[in-house]
C-alpha cells in the first residue's frame, strides 16, 4: 500500500532531520550539519543586500508593489506577466509587508532575495534527510553540504536574485513526500510548477511511479489489492491544487495556457545563453524557427526531449524503486534543459537538487553532477557577464579566450555528455537493484 498509516510521512522537524523521539545526543554528524547550515545561512545574509540583476530585481519589486496595490485580481492584462501564480504569491506577501513598513532599497532588495536563500537551505535539508536513507550520515552531510554551499545557488539566489532555487525546493519537496507515500506530494508537485514549469516532468515520474505501483507492482505481496483510487485522489490533489492557487488570480485552463504561450514565445531562439545542444549546434541568440526535413528547429528540440523523457518513464515503469526515483527525476529534469529550444542558463538549478541527490542512489552519479556544475558555474558567469544585461564585463583577455565563441559550444556539447550518462546509470541501477529494494 502506498499510503498506509503505518509508513506516515515525516513532520517538518523531522523532514530537517530532526526527530522528536530522539533521546541519545545528536551525532557528529547532525552537530556539524546544523552548523553548516547556519554558515551559509548567514553567508547569504552578508551577500544578499548588495548586487542584483537589474531588470529583473525591478520586474520583481514592480510585481510586488502591483499585487499589493491592486491585488490578484488585476494583476494579469495590468502590464508585462510572464510568470504563473505560484512564485506570486511570495511577490505579494513582500509587497504587502513594503507597504506596511516601508523598506529603504537594500531592505527591500533583501526581502526579495530571501524565498531563494530560505529555498536553498530548505532544499539542503531535505537532501540531508532523503540522502540519509540510502548511504551513511558522512556521506548525505557531504551531498548536503556540497549543496548548500554551491555557487551557483548562491549566485543566482543570494547574489542574483532569482526565484529558480524556489521551484526547486518545492519539486525536491514533492518528491520526499512522495516516497513517504504522502498525499500532499501532489499538491507540493503542482505549487513547483505554477512556481517554475519546468518541473512539470516530475509530475511525470511520480504519476508514472505511483500507477506502477498502485496497480502492477513488479512484486506482488501476498493478498495485494489493486488502488486505483490512489491515482484518482493524487489527479484530483494535483487538480485541485492548480485551481485553487489560480482562482484569486482568475487563471484557469484556458488562461494557464496562454500564460505558458506567452512565456514560451518572449524569445523564441535556439539557446538563450544556455550551454545545451543548441548552444552547441548553433550557438546564441540564433532563431529556432528555420526549418530542417520540413520542420523547425523548435519541434526537432521538443520532439527530442519528448523521446529521453519517455525513455526515462520506461525505466521508471520496468522498476519503480525509490533508487530508480531518485536518478529518474534528474535525468528528466536535465532533458528539459538541454534539449529543447528557448532555454536560459538558470534553468538547470530545478533540477540542481536531484542531481545532488543522484550519488545517494548510484555513486557513479558523481560524474555528471559535477560535469554540469562545473559548466553551470561557468554559463552563469558567461551570462552575467555579457555587455548588454548591464552589470560587470570581464577582462577581454578572459572573455575571448574562456568565452570566445568556439569554448562555449565545446562546453555546450559537453554538457550533452551528462544526458546518455545519466540514461545509462538510470539503466543499470534499475539492472543491479535487489528485488526487495522497489518499493510496493
Amino acid at each position: 500500500m502506498l499510503w498506509s498509516p503505518a509508513d506516515r510521512a515525516p513532520r517538518g522537524r523531522e523532514l530537517l532531520g530532526w526527530s522528536p523521539e530522539a533521546t541519545a545526543p545528536a551525532p557528529p554528524e547532525t552537530r556539524l550539519w546544523w552548523g553548516l547550515l547556519v554558515g551559509a545561512a548567514l553567508l547569504r545574509a552578508i551577500i544578499m543586500p548588495y548586487g542584483g540583476f537589474p531588470t529583473d530585481i525591478g520586474t520583481f519589486k514592480g510585481w510586488a508593489a502591483a499585487l499589493a496595490e491592486r491585488g490578484p485580481v488585476a494583476f494579469y492584462g495590468g502590464g508585462f506577466a510572464d510568470y504563473l501564480p505560484g512564485y506570486l504569491y511570495i511577490l505579494w506577501a513582500i509587497g504587502e509587508l513594503h507597504a506596511l513598513l516601508r523598506f529603504n532599497d537594500q531592505t527591500l532588495l533583501f526581502a526579495i532575495k530571501l524565498p531563494a536563500a530560505v529555498a536553498d537551505l530548505v532544499g539542503a535539508a531535505l537532501l540531508f534527510r532523503l540522502a540519509g536513507r540510502h548511504v551513511p550520515p558522512r556521506s548525505a552531510l557531504l551531498l548536503a553540504a556540497l549543496y548548500l554551499f554551491h555557487p551557483a545557488l548562491i549566485f543566482t539566489g543570494a547574489y542574483w536574485g532569482q526565484a529558480d532555487s524556489v521551484g526547486a525546493a518545492a519539486a525536491l519537496g514533492a518528491l520526499a513526500l512522495f516516497l513517504r507515500g504522502h498525499p500532499l506530494a501532489w499538491s507540493a508537485a503542482a505549487l513547483a510548477f505554477l512556481v517554475k514549469p519546468q518541473t512539470a516532468p516530475l509530475l511525470g515520474v511520480m504519476g508514472i511511479a505511483l500507477i506502477r505501483r498502485s496497480l502492477w507492482p513488479p512484486v506482488r505481496p501476498p493478498g495485494f489489492r489493486a488502488r486505483p483510487d490512489l491515482i484518482i485522489a493524487a489527479a484530483l490533489i494535483a487538480g485541485a491544487t492548480i485551481t485553487l492557487l489560480g482562482a484569486p488570480f482568475r487563471v484557469g485552463p484556458t488562461r494557464l495556457v496562454a500564460l505558458l504561450q506567452t512565456g514560451v514565445n518572449i524569445y523564441p531562439y535556439g539557446s538563450v545563453v544556455a550551454f545545451n545542444l543548441w548552444g552547441a549546434l548553433q550557438g546564441f541568440w540564433r532563431s529556432d524557427l528555420p526549418r530542417v526535413a520540413g520542420l523547425p528547429l523548435f519541434l526537432w528540440g521538443a520532439a527530442a526531449t519528448v523521446l529521453v523523457e519517455v525513455t526515462v518513464l520506461a525505466a521508471v515503469w520496468r522498476r519503480p524503486s525509490d533508487r530508480t526515483l531518485l536518478v529518474a527525476a534528474a535525468a528528466a529534469l536535465v532533458a528539459t534543459f538541454l534539449l529543447p529550444t528557448r532555454i536560459h542558463e538558470r534553468y538547470l538549478i530545478p533540477a540542481l537538487p536531484f542531481l545532488a541527490l543522484a550519488p545517494a542512489a548510484d555513486r557513479r552519479a558523481w560524474g555528471p553532477y559535477l560535469l554540469l556544475s562545473l559548466l553551470l558555474v561557468l554559463n552563469l558567469v558567461y551570462a552575467y557577464t555579457r555587455p548588454y544585461v548591464q552589470t560587470f564585463t570581464l577582462p577581454a583577455a578572459v572573455d575571448g579566450t574562456l568565452f570566445a565563441d568556439v569554448a562555449t559550444r565545446a562546453m555546450s556539447a559537453a554538457a550533452l555528455l551528462a544526458l546518455p550518462w545519466l540514461l545509462w546509470i538510470l539503466w543499470r541501477v534499475r539492472r543491479e537493484e535487489r528485488p526487495d529494494e522497489t518499493v510496493i
